[in-house]
């Protein structure tokens, strides 16, 4: 009866070490074969496409090229300029209310139908009298204002003073405006070259790098049939 019985368990422990045998084999095989058919990499980006999302709206681009922690900053320059544009227009605007008002008050000054150069004229004279006096010396008479429509008159000259205080200060808020402007052309001009830059430099890692989707197919301890998924990433 033990010789029977010993008999079984050379002949189950042989069919056992086959299984095993076999089952590293396949999963080796499996192994170097799906890796081939579903290896996958990842896409290039478009440098052309990086440069335009940036010059359209800069940080874009980077976002685009997985870059955002570099784009992120040109993307806060950016909503940092609009802001500071905001604020010198928004600024001109108060001034120039300011002292239009002030000449309405203190110059008997008709607003309506005025134009820049009659508000920058004002300032610098105390009556519509003394301007025409010495345009009509100068024989500029082409430059004369009608009274009867564009008539002020300056109480004293500090109101004139304080008058082009006001103008000054609108006038120099709505000419600053320009800088942040200029700022904001260059910040898309440099964000769209450095996606462009960027996207060039994440292909040229695609040379290098891979990631693949490998599977393992086997058995547990209990001999149950068992598949696994392995991600490798290759440099």
């Amino acid at each position: 009866m033990l010789k029977y019985l010993f008999l079984v368990f050379i002949i189950l422990s042989s069919t056992l070490s086959a299984q095993f045998k076999i089952r590293s084999s396949a999963e080796i095989n499996l192994a170097i074969n799906k890796n081939e058919v579903l290896g996958f990499e990842k896409s290039e980006k478009s440098k052309t496409l990086a440069f335009f999302l940036s010059l359209a709206i800069p940080g874009a681009g980077e976002y685009y090229v997985n870059r955002f922690d570099v784009g992120k900053y040109f993307l806060m320059a950016e909503g940092g300029l609009w802001l500071t544009l905001w604020g010198f227009d928004y600024y001109g605007r108060i001034q120039r209310d300011n002292y239009i008002n002030f000449a309405k008050i203190n110059g008997s000054v008709n607003p309506t139908g005025k134009d820049s150069k009659y508000w920058a004229v004002i300032g610098n004279y105390m009556n519509i009298n003394d301007y025409n006096n010495e345009k009509l010396l100068n024989r500029e008479f082409n430059a004369l204002f009608d009274e009867n429509l564009y008539y002020w008159n300056w109480n004293t000259n500090q109101e004139r003073k304080q008058y082009r205080t006001l103008w000054l200060s609108s006038e120099s808020a709505f000419n600053n405006k320009q800088f942040p402007v200029a700022l904001i052309v260059i910040n898309h001009i440099v964000s769209a070259i450095n996606a462009s830059i960027l996207a060039s430099h994440y292909n040229k890692n695609l040379e290098n790098e891979s990631i693949r989707l490998i599977p393992n197919v086997g058995f547990d301890k209990f001999y149950n049939p068992e598949i696994s998924l392995t991600f490798h990433k290759s440099f």
